[in-house]
């Protein structure tokens, strides 16, 4: 017999030097299901970017594993044996960035580390000294745990699973129900159509009938030709809204109708799910002259950003400002003291006698109520600005990208 569940989704994060490991934590949870699902009401979906991804072209393949499997993923366990992982364009690995962006959402993380012996010629060492200095650095940012063999490995893994499903957010989950089916079938594109139209002026649709056949306007737009066959298919819209009470007949003329108070609820919530159907697009630059730069924002749809952060580009956070600006569009100015602070910061791309090179500006915005960060690169450069008074030098941001999240 069936049973409704809450479904966790449990994201495997690594390079491909553990699939043994791996494999453990697919038939950890797996047995954590067979065991508890049902008394629970919960169960746990394990993904991996090679068995959850489909193909995608026109991104970058790590914003594609991204949005398909990370966003929605709610416990990310990560493991590394002797290497990061590939790079992707801003983070050392693709494992790191599923890591990082994970954490900085808000979410689970639990993150393992091989001491399993190797044999010194099975490693690369550039990729196990990018390991390290990862490892390093997780020192700060949390808890993490280390395994000398697979046997201790899969224990670990079955008592943290066991730790994190008995925490109070896992037990108070609000339990499932049933939701019933909607018999109603969806409004069709012409009866969308003249409705969007109609609610957009004065809730008005008005037939004009000449010899040739109706003329439909609706709102502002003319939605038939005048043939009989067009007007005979807007007759048949116009019914099916009325149905639904979306539109009510106006005076005595027939084909004559306004929108009703439920038809302007209902155009607003067509064009909200219409909106929400739309790949969001945020385009940054970086304009202005040195001394007073800004970062103009452009996006297709209202977001509400939080956070501006002035970053080296190995992402070491040199400065950032709080911000609370909500729209489609945005000028946000940078400020000048940190530009310059962050140009005099040790970065490993700064050599002796110029420090001109690439950092990054991460822009943290809330769309919904979803938090998420996008990165811009840009070039730090010094410019001399020339006055009366002689030349003062300035230091210059340069980047443009547009984003498709």
């Amino acid at each position: 017999m069936g049973f409704q569940a809450n479904v966790l989704r449990v994201m495997i994060a690594s390079p491909g030097d553990v699939s043994e490991e791996k494999r453990i934590v697919t038939d950890e949870i797996y047995r954590w299901n067979n065991a508890h699902s049902f008394s629970r009401k919960l169960l746990l979906q394990p993904v991996k970017w090679d068995t959850h991804s489909t193909p995608q072209l026109g991104k970058p393949p790590q914003d594609v594993i991204n949005e398909q499997i990370l966003e929605d993923a709610d416990i990310l366990i990560g493991i590394f044996g002797t290497r990061v992982g590939t790079p992707t364009e801003m983070y050392i690995s693709g494992t790191v960035e599923e890591i990082k962006k994970h954490v900085g959402a808000g979410k689970t993380a639990k993150v393992y580390f091989s001491d399993v012996p190797v044999a010194p010629s099975q490693i690369d060492s550039q990729q196990y000294a990018a390991l390290q200095a990862f490892k390093e650095e997780c020192k700060t940012g949390g808890l993490y745990a280390t395994y000398k063999d697979l046997d201790s490995f899969k224990d670990a893994i079955q008592q943290h699973l066991a730790i994190e499903l008995n925490l109070p957010r896992y037990l108070w989950l609000t339990e499932p129900t049933l939701q019933p089916q909607r018999s109603e079938t969806p409004l069709s594109a012409d009866a969308k159509r003249a409705l969007i139209a109609a609610a957009a002026v004065d809730g008005r649709i008005t037939t004009i009938q000449t010899h040739a056949g109706d003329i439909v306007h609706a709102g502002k737009e003319n939605l038939s030709g005048g043939s009989v066959r067009t007007g005979a298919l807007w007759k048949e819209a116009f019914q099916e809204l009325a149905s639904r009470m979306y539109i009510e007949p106006m005076g005595s003329k027939p084909g004559n109708y306004r929108v009703t108070a439920a038809g302007f609820r209902a155009a607003d919530k067509i064009i909200e799910e219409e909106q929400e159907k739309k790949q969001l697009e945020i385009e940054l630059t970086i304009n202005g002259s040195p001394e007073s730069q800004k970062i103009d924002i452009k996006s297709n749809k209202v977001i509400h950003l939080r956070q501006l952060e002035l970053l080296t580009s190995s992402e070491a956070c040199i400065a950032h400002e709080d911000l609370d600006v909500e729209g489609t569009a945005a000028s946000v100015p940078i400020d000048h003291d940190k530009v310059v602070k962050l140009f005099n910061a040790p970065r490993a791309d700064r050599n002796f006698n110029d420090h001109s090179g690439p950092a990054i500006l991460r822009l943290t915005y809330v769309l919904a109520t979803l938090t998420k960060s996008i990165d811009l690169p840009v070039l730090l450069q010094p410019v001399f600005v020339h006055s009366g008074n002689g030349s003062t030098q300035y230091i210059s941001l340069t980047g443009q990208k547009k984003f498709y999240l």
